[in-house]
């Protein structure tokens, strides 16, 4: 079993990703949470700003794997 998301984190995350396109950020956790600090958002606490930004870096890489497998050659 996976990590849980309340879905507090997850309505954060998309309302940033419905302004900020995906391509923003990368997949290193610590650049992705600069440049949401950077952001004019308010986050309620430190510990909801590294949720989101661990969020993003899993969605970010999950979006690169699902492209490799859409361009690889298939045998």
């Amino acid at each position: 079993m996976g990590r849980i998301r309340t879905d507090e984190i997850k309505n954060i995350t998309s309302m940033i990703l419905g302004k900020y396109t995906l391509s923003y950020f990368s997949d290193d956790f610590e650049t992705n949470k600069q440049r949401l600090k950077s952001l004019p958002e308010e986050f309620p606490s430190k510990k909801v700003l590294n949720k989101v930004a661990g969020y993003i870096t899993f969605l970010y890489k999950r979006e690169r794997e699902e492209e490799k497998k859409l361009l690889a050659p298939s045998k």
